[in-house]
């Protein structure tokens, strides 16, 4: 790392065109907005031998 504590290496490069520093401010919104996203939190699954799960066969005949 560098001494401010950043990568020297550019992130991203204009390769074409002549941006505003606007327009490149909002594209980097952007890609910290969805860098920064959480993810959608993980439901775990029920396992077969919970009661919460849909009975796939009612009682035994052999009662």
């Amino acid at each position: 790392m560098s001494p401010s504590g950043m990568d020297s290496a550019p992130v991203f490069r204009v390769l074409r065109g002549d941006p505003e520093d606007a327009d490149l401010a909002a594209l980097v919104a952007v890609f910290t907005a969805l860098a920064s996203a959480a993810p959608p939190p993980a439901v775990p699954g029920r396992p077969a031998w919970s009661p919460l799960v849909a009975p796939t066969w009612r009682t035994s005949a052999l009662r």
